[in-house]
């Protein structure tokens, strides 16, 4: 089991709110997966100088384009937003 998790960084109903419940479990899966990879990622915790950071990243899989924040200080990574290609 992961200590990393994910959220919605602005809630689910602002980012997933108008897709069908199984576009939201797909996305929900690319999050669980994204937060287990930030866990292998970054096994100790970051240096002083990059604890405040957190870049916008992009992730694509299948249909589904993910932009996301790695925030290692709260070991959590937050969905900004998603699009169906």
């Amino acid at each position: 089991m992961s200590d990393w998790r994910w959220e919605y960084l602005s809630g689910a109903e602002h980012t997933v709110g108008g897709l069908p419940d199984g576009q939201r479990a797909e996305v929900e899966v690319i999050a669980r997966r994204l937060a287990d990879a930030a866990e292998v990622k970054y096994l100790s915790d970051p240096p002083a100088a990059e604890a405040g950071r957190a870049p916008v990243q992009t992730f694509a899989e299948g249909r589904w384009m993910v932009w996301f924040q790695e925030y290692r200080v709260r070991q959590v990574v937050y969905v900004l937003s998603v699009q169906r290609l």
